[in-house]
């Protein structure tokens, strides 16, 4: 159970996103929108013999543009019932500051199960530029280090990438991935599928809520693939989601994946978050 949550607060690092303008390729302006969104977890789909039958919770996710940077902050609480026994009832704190010139990446997250900590990680990572080697060191758990390869991107970065491929009619996007978690794992291989062309706004679910739900989207299939030195990549991911991705960044929905059973965040409510006021 530890690992399923532990997935559960990975998609939430690589899948939510600040405010950003930056041109793509093509140069055109991409706007991200910086928001604060609200979740409503339930259970998806659940296969015969799945240990899970039943799951709620909740999910607040935060990301602000400061004058250098972007600030995110996310809490997630779920509580999963299995077939036999008492439920578990989890819970994910993250922060995080990522760099505008792409230079810094910053994370502190625990991890709790029915009170206990189970994980928890804080540190910096460090490099040049994007597209540069990098070295990331912690402080909890203490005297670990991880080496960035020149393509590794940082949570806001790699989700620019996907929403980058999406608009240029690509259908994948491929990076190295560090958000801080699972340091024996990092960085994780990381393969974002498109499925499919932009749909318009009103289609789908979760969109009613105003300007900022009045965007296209794609649905967006990611893997994320443990890359370890020595081991080279795994053959099976670490975790599986599929999101309904906006052109401005807000994610309408997601579904966690764990084989014999998925859980559903649905978009319940948004708020805008103005930006700063910087010199």
């Amino acid at each position: 159970m530890t690992f399923q949550i532990k997935t559960i607060r990975n998609a939430l690092a690589g899948g939510l996103l600040a405010a950003l303008l930056i041109p793509d390729s093509a140069g055109a302006v991409v706007i991200h929108a910086s928001h604060r969104a609200f979740y409503e977890i339930r259970i998806g789909r659940v296969d015969m013999g799945s240990q899970i039958v039943d799951a709620r919770g909740r999910m607040v996710a935060e990301w602000n543009r400061a004058c250098d940077g972007w600030t995110s902050s996310q809490r997630l609480i779920v509580s999963m019932a299995p077939g036999e026994g008492e439920p578990i009832n989890s819970e994910v704190v993250m922060t995080s500051f990522e760099a505008l010139d792409g230079t810094l990446f910053s994370f502190d997250s625990e991890t709790r199960i029915g009170g206990e900590t189970v994980e928890a990680v804080k540190g910096a990572a460090e490099r040049a530029g994007p597209g540069k080697a990098g070295r990331a060191t912690y402080n909890v758990p203490r005297g670990v280090a991880v080496d960035l390869p020149a393509d590794t991107v940082f949570p806001f970065e790699h989700t620019i990438a996907v929403i980058e491929a999406a608009e240029q009619g690509q259908k994948r996007a491929f990076s190295h991935y560090f958000d801080g978690s699972q340091p024996e794992n990092a960085p994780m291989a990381a393969n974002s599928l498109i499925l499919g062309k932009a749909r318009d706004a009103g289609d789908g679910s979760e969109n009613s809520f105003g300007d900022l739900s009045a965007h296209k989207w794609w649905p967006v299939r990611l893997a994320m693939f443990a890359s370890s030195a020595g081991r080279g990549l795994n053959e099976e991911p670490e975790f599986e989601m599929t999101q309904v991705l906006q052109d401005n960044g807000v994610v309408r929905r997601f579904e966690f994946d764990y084989g014999e059973f998925s859980l559903v965040a649905a978009l319940v409510e948004i708020e805008e978050i103005a930006p700063p006021r910087c010199n």
